[in-house]
């Protein structure tokens, strides 16, 4: 199912009375700009990438820092002017460095996974008119879950919401 609205408060007001739906389906909402009020009916409210760039981060640097101590201090002595066999104050700039690369790489990870990507071909693309979703359009896709019998459902309760209330411009079901 696709529905078009005029605006991201109508939007956001159909995905509330759509998300006590619950299980049975799977909301996405598209527009051209960002849309931080259709964030809680979504489920993404709270959600953030900072855990994976902090976990590559740290994990990348803390691994780079071991290579050098085990690289240097074990496998590989070689004794310099009198130079300690730890000398840590020698690979912490390579490792701060590391550990950048290790965090955007686990960013651009993430990223590529939270979504869903690379994705060749969306459902989203055979909505009518969902090219406007990037110039004054918003749309909301509920896929369906399990036989389909949801959809005169969610239709029925789209229809009855107020208009500039949510009420969407357009309706379409879209094949998979």
């Amino acid at each position: 199912m696709a529905a078009s609205f005029q605006s991201e408060g109508d939007l956001a007001a159909a995905l509330q009375a759509l998300s006590a739906l619950g299980d049975k389906i799977r909301l996405d909402g598209y527009g051209p700009v960002p849309m931080p009020r259709t964030l809680r009916p979504l489920g993404l409210e709270g959600r953030s990438i900072l855990p994976y760039a902090l976990a590559g981060a740290l994990g990348g640097g803390a691994a780079f820092y071991g290579m050098c101590i085990y690289a240097t201090a074990y496998d590989y002595v070689f004794l310099i002017g009198g130079r300690p066999r730890f000398s840590w104050p020698s690979f912490v700039v390579p490792s701060v460095s590391f550990a950048m690369l290790c965090g955007c790489l686990a960013v651009h990870a993430a990223l590529l996974w939270l979504n869903r990507l690379p994705r060749l071909n969306h459902p989203a693309f055979n909505i009518p008119d969902f090219l406007r979703a990037s110039q004054d359009r918003f749309f909301l896709a509920a896929e369906l879950r399990g036989d389909g019998t949801e959809a005169a459902r969610i239709e029925r309760r789209l229809s009855s919401l107020p208009v500039g209330g949510g009420r969407p411009l357009a309706l379409a079901r879209i094949p998979r």
